[in-house]
């Protein structure tokens, strides 16, 4: 279900500042929280999205970290 509303979230990149600095927040909360691997990666992936990175470099730090 989270991982879910996180590729919502992903898919509409068109959030305010504060909108923006909530999400990330709940992202760094649910990260660090106990969590299968692959919903880890996909965390990691949305929350840096948010934060600006483009998609190409999300990739390659993604599958460099395997």
């Amino acid at each position: 279900m989270q991982c879910l509303i996180m590729t919502k979230k992903m898919n509409n990149l068109q959030l305010s500042q504060k909108k923006m600095k909530k999400e990330i927040a709940q992202l760094e909360y649910f990260i660090k929280s106990d969590i299968d691997a692959r919903e880890l990666k996909r965390a990691i992936a949305v929350r840096m999205a948010l934060s600006g990175n483009i998609y190409h470099e999300i990739s390659n730090i993604l599958v460099s970290a395997q």
